[in-house]
This record gives structure tokens, sequence and C-alpha cells, in this order.
């Protein structure tokens, strides 16, 4: 009768043996056995493996102190169920224990310890491993061969894993197929070719995934020209790409900006049915998003509506954070930042919880618009999920909360960091430089060496930004030239670019025209931009005539650059010339980007355009500002009609200075936020000397902070004052 029980006890547990099985009747089950008297080494051995599948690890690991000689098959079993759900470092140290008692593993526990050691990683442990099966004679053991080759992989010792890889007696395609992803995940392009040929030269056919692994390992090692070359190639010789073919190639495409074979691929996937497949749509979306040509050329809304067509047949299958996660990248990363907000809102409304990526993503898009709302509401969730410590999220909140104004919530942020990357340095570096606050990002770029970290090329973009905003041309030399001298950091095109910003605002515009003769590479039309909007500032016709005629072959379809060099000429009073650039921007079709200003009032982003005369507060926001000018004049301004562009009347250029999206969003935020609350407004284009002027007079009169970010800096304005102590 005992016997029988016994037998159907063993039965219960085979059936329950499973990871869905509920804890509770795990413990339900035990407790029968103790109650009973009931347990036996083999049931016993069965409640360990139920307790492990539950990740009860507490439990077994009871239960294993609890049988009086445990034998191999009691420690392999929790070993091969913890190693299996990652519990790497319990596995490692029940292995500890099994040869402390003089247990020794057989052929078949090896492959479980080995996978511990890679999941950790750890090599040490790795090779003390690969010793012990020297030892006890596993060496031989194709499962033990292949779980110490995918070990070296794994620890990124490459050459440990071929010195390996040629001694095995028989290579069975998954120990090819790993080498050779090995080799392509760390762009040995050569070394992974010569591995695949050898392969063919064997016998042995590459199937699917030997394809897949090459090509995903050039798609991340950054050979991603190989990556295409081995999809295309595969397609030729007759192996069906499959899903993660396209999910791991379509990275590379974005990266190549390769907009034809990207638009090809896209048609491949419609064609096989791959559109329900999640990872190809998220990297679909990635794809369409991650390039400058995409947004050049409205791919953007390729990127969405391929979302939108996966959420459509959301009946047959989930959406799943990485989608929703790489279309907020998406629109975030290509001027969208209004479509991001409202797809992250969207995104939490479905259920989906933003992960240590998502917000990451997300928050450019709040800095981007000045929503702090919306920035301070990702915070206070990364807070609440314990994830404010990741690095990622840490930088990107810094980031943020500078780029919308509140450089003291930035700097609080990068404080209580308890562990600072060199992106959060950077990040903080440039919130203060985006500020003007120049002697501030050098006190932070010491404290940064001082700690220990090497700065790199961003580090001084941000340094040499810091010092063009404030024209300290003598600390500006010093950094530039100690790159090179000091850290062995060769000057790129966005430090010129800051050399020739600092040169050319500080009025020597033929040094600055001298540095640009003087490079050693082909100056970029940052860098030329740099010195057009300089000859803006000081009116240099000739210097910008010349930087003009060398971004219209750079950038023949920049409006901003004919705009500048007719904006030059108009300050000049050359009209005709004036007449002249718009022709040429009209016979290519260019249109001037109108001014537009963003600022949020009640928990909402609103979006103010130059002249526009459809915004359903126009008539208030016009009249406040009537009633603004008529104060200034009784204070004894008058509006400097030198910004105003135009051969026009001046009671026109009146109404001209008045548009000005900044003005409006300015007026705009007084009419709609409690007297004496700050207002934070964000413009696309370079705050003009006019509209300067009158928020200072604001500032004084309204009594208000008030902040504005321009392409250039913040501007914040107080008492009647500006930051920028009027150097801009």
């Amino acid at each position: 009768m005992k016997r029988r029980g016994l037998q159907l006890l063993e039965q219960i547990f085979d059936h329950l043996n499973s990871p869905s099985t509920p804890p509770s009747l795990t413990r339900q089950l035990h407790a029968y056995l103790l109650k009973s008297n009931s347990a036996q080494l083999s049931t016993t051995t069965k409640l360990l493996s139920l307790y492990a599948n539950n990740l009860c690890f507490f439990e077994a690991n009871l239960v294993l102190d609890s049988i009086p000689n445990p034998d191999l098959f009691c420690f392999s079993t929790l070993i091969h169920a913890s190693s299996k759900l990652g519990r790497f470092s319990f596995s490692l140290r029940l292995f500890s224990r099994m040869l402390s008692r003089q247990i020794f593993p057989d052929a078949f526990l090896f492959p479980s310890l080995v996978k511990a050691s890679s999941g950790l990683p750890s090599l040490e442990v790795g090779k003390q491993l690969h010793s012990f099966a020297f030892l006890f004679g596993f060496c031989s053991d194709s499962f033990v061969q292949s779980s110490l080759l995918h070990m070296y992989l794994k620890c990124d010792h490459i050459w440990d894993a071929r010195k390996l890889f040629d001694g095995m007696p028989q290579r069975d395609l998954v120990a090819w197929s790993a080498l050779i992803s090995g080799y392509s995940s760390r762009g040995l392009v050569e070394e992974a070719k010569g591995l695949f040929y050898d392969m063919g030269m064997g016998g042995l056919e590459p199937n699917v995934v030997t394809w897949n692994g090459m090509i995903s390992g050039f798609s991340r090692s950054g050979s991603c020209s190989e990556a295409v070359d081995m999809f295309r190639r595969m397609h030729s010789e007759g192996v069906p790409p499959d899903g993660s073919s396209v999910s791991s190639v379509l990275p590379a495409i974005g990266d190549l900006e390769d907009l034809n074979v990207g638009i090809q691929v896209h048609g491949y996937v419609v064609k096989r049915g791959f559109g329900s497949d999640k990872c190809v749509t998220s990297a679909l979306i990635d794809m369409y998003g991650k390039s400058s040509w995409l947004s050049r050329n409205g791919f953007v809304e390729d990127a969405l509506e391929v979302f939108r067509k996966f959420k459509r047949q959301q009946q047959a299958m989930q959406l799943n954070i990485v989608s929703w996660t790489s279309v907020i990248a998406c629109c975030s990363q290509n001027g969208k930042d209004m479509d991001a907000l409202e797809l992250f809102r969207e995104m939490q409304l479905e259920g989906f919880k933003p992960n240590s990526v998502t917000i990451p993503c997300m928050l450019p898009a709040c800095g981007n618009i000045a929503a702090l709302t919306y920035g301070k509401a990702a915070h206070c969730f990364s807070l609440r999920m314990g994830i404010f410590d990741n690095l990622y999220v840490g930088s990107a909140l810094i980031d943020m909360y500078g780029n919308c104004g509140k450089l003291h919530l930035s700097r609080l942020c990068f404080d209580q960091l308890p562990v600072r990357n060199l992106v959060c340095w950077n990040a903080i570096m440039s919130g203060y430089a985006m500020h003007g606050k120049a002697r501030e990002t050098i006190e932070i770029f010491q404290m940064m060496q001082k700690s220990g970290q090497k700065p790199d090329f961003i580090s001084f973009t941000c340094v040499l930004s810091a010092c063009s905003q404030n024209g300290l041309t003598d600390e500006g030399w010093h950094y530039f030239s100690s790159m090179s001298k000091e850290h062995g950091i060769e000057a790129r095109l966005e430090h010129y670019a800051c050399m020739v910003t600092l040169l050319g605002r500080s009025g020597k515009l033929e040094e600055a025209y001298s540095l640009i003769n003087k490079m050693p590479m082909e100056p970029d039309a940052c860098v030329w931009g740099s010195l057009l909007s300089s000859c803006r500032v000081h009116n240099n016709v000739s210097l910008g005539e010349v930087a003009a005629e060398k971004l219209f072959e750079l950038e023949p379809r920049n409006p901003g650059n004919y705009v500048i060099l007719s904006n030059i000429y108009g300050s000049k009073g050359m009209w005709s010339q004036v007449d002249r650039v718009r022709d040429m921007m009209n016979q290519k079709g260019l249109r001037k980007n109108p001014g537009c200003s963003w600022i949020e009032v009640k928990n909402e982003v609103h979006m103010l355009l130059a002249g526009d005369k459809s915004h359903p507060q126009r008539i208030q926001i016009i009249g406040k500002l009537n009633k603004l000018s008529m104060e200034m004049k009784n204070s004894g301004y008058f509006p400097n009609f030198t910004f105003v562009l135009q051969d026009v009347e001046e009671q026109d250029k009146v109404h001209i200075l008045c548009g000005h999206s900044e003005k409006l969003a300015v007026a705009f935020g007084l009419l709609n936020t409690p007297p004496g609350s700050s207002l934070r407004v964000i413009k696309n284009l370079r705050i003009c000397g006019d509209c300067h002027v009158v928020i200072k007079f604001i500032s004084s009169f309204e009594q208000r902070e008030i902040f504005v970010r321009d392409t250039n800096r913040f501007h914040h304005f107080k008492d009647g004052h500006c930051s920028c102590g009027d150097y801009w």
C-alpha cells in the first residue's frame, strides 16, 4: 500500500514539474511528505526539481540540506534547473559544495556548469572547468566541447575559442556557426569569411542559422556593407532569408543610409508575410528612423505607417515594448517630438510600462520642445521603477533638464548618480555650455579629469562651445591646442566649427577664415555655416559671400544658407542682391523655414508660428503685445528696424517685428499663466536683436523670469537683463 502511494506521488510530481506550477502547491506536497514520513530519495529529488523550476531556490536548498547523503543526481537536478533559469552564481556554488563532498561531475553535468560560467561571464571559472573536463576525460565529448567553445566566445576570448575549435576531432554545424558568428561580431571580416568558405570545402552546407550569424555579427560590429552583401548572397544562393535575417540586416541598411536597399527589403518583408513579426517590425521602424536622409525625405512617416499597420493587426498578435520604443525613438530623433510624446502616453494607456531603454528615447523629445511636465513624469516613473541609477536614464535626465532650462535640476540628477560614466559628464557639461556658463563648464571638465575619467572629443566640443558663447578666445585656443598635445585626440570638424564660431563672434573673421584654410581636412557645411553665421552678426558681405558659395555647393537644398546671405545683403540695404538670392531660391523650389516657438502652459505644449493668423487667441496675443509696445515707447524704446530685412514701409516693419514667433509665445504665456510665474520658450531659429530687447523689457515690466532657447544657446531674462550679456 505504501509503495502504491509513493508511485502515485511520483506520478503527481512528474505531472506538476513545470514552471507554471504554483509554488503553494509544491509546498503542500512537501508538507505532506514530511507529515506522512514518506520522503524517499526519488521523491525528494523530484521535489528539488519542482522547487527549482518555480524559482524557489531557498526551499530547494533546504530540501538538498535535508538529504543525508545526496548523490550526483540530486546536485545535477538542481544545477541543471538553476543554470537553465539564469541563476548562474547559485549553480557554481552548488558545484563547489558537490566537490567538497567528494562527488564528481559527469559529462552530462558539465555543459550546465560551463553555461553558468558563460552567463556571468567569468573566464577564470570557465578555464577552471576546462581543466576539470580535461582531468575527468570529458574533453572528447561533443556537448562539452560545444559548451566550452561558446564560453570562450561569450568571454570575448576568440583565439582560445579558435584553438579549441581546431583541436575538435569532429565539428558539427553548431560549432562552425558559433565561431563564424564570433569572428563576424568582432568585425574580423576576413577570418569570418575564411571560416565560412572552409566549412563549405569540408562538405558542410551552411544553413539559415549560419548565414544569420554572419549577417547579425557584421551588423553589430559596424561592418554594415559586409552584412548587406551576405544578405544578398544568401538570397542569391537559394537560402531564403527568414525573419531573423531581415531583422539583422535592417540596422546595417539604416547605418549605411541605403534608401534603395531599405525599400527593397521592406518589399521582401511584405511579400514573405513577415509584417507580423515583432522583431522585423521593430527593425523596420528603427531603419526608417535612424538615418539623416529619412527625415529629409519624409520617411519618418513610413516608419509611423509601419507601426500603425502593425498596431491594427493587434487582434492577431500583441505589440511589445521594443516596437513602442523603436517608434518613439524614430520620432524623437527626427523632429517629430509631439508625436513621440503622444506615442509615449498612448503606450502607457495600452498597458505597456516604459523601461530603461524607452525613457532615454523619449526624454530628448521633452528637451527639444521644453515639455518639462512630461520630463518630470518620466523622472518620477524612473524613481518608482528603481531605474534612475541606470546610466542611460540618468544621463538622459541630465540632458533633458538642461534643455528645459532647469540647470539646477540637471546638476541635482548628476550629483545623485552613484556612478558616472563619460556620457553623464558630457551631458552636464553640455547643459552648462548651452546656458553660456563657460567657467562652470571648465570647472566640471577639470573635475572629470580629477575623477580619473578621460575626456573624449565630445567633452572638448562642450568646452569649446562654452568658450565661444562667452568670447573666451584665449581659453578656447588653449583647450583646442591641448586636445592633441595632452590627450592624443585629433581635432574633428566640430571642433574647428567651434573655433570658427569663437573667432568669428569675437569679430576676428579674417582669423577664422585663415583657420579654415589651414584645416588638415576638407571643411564641411558645419564649418562654413559657422563662418556665415558670424558674418551675419558683423554684416561682413565679402566673407559672407565666400562662405555662402561653399555652402551652396555642399548643401544646395538648405534654404537657411540662402536666407542668411539675403539677410546680410538686407542689413546693408543691398535690395537688388536680396532679390537675386530670393530668385535663386524660387528657381530651386526652396522656401524659408518659418520661425516657430514652443511653450508649455498648463501641462500642454503649444506651438506658435511667425505671423500666424489662425491661432485661437491671436486677437488677445496681438492686443497684449500692442499694450506692451506702448509701455516700451513711454520708456523710450523704439523698434529696431534693422532686423526687418525686407524693403517695405515702416508700418509694415512694425507688424513684421510684432509677428516674430518668440514674441507671440511670450505674450501667449503671459496671458495664460499666473503673474510672477516663469516662462520657457524654445525657438527653432536664432533670436533676433529686437526680440531680445523686447523680452528684456517684458521680464522687468511684468516681473517674470523668461527662458528662451534658440539654436545657439539659452537666454535667461530677469529684471531687464539677459544671461548672455547681449553676446550671442
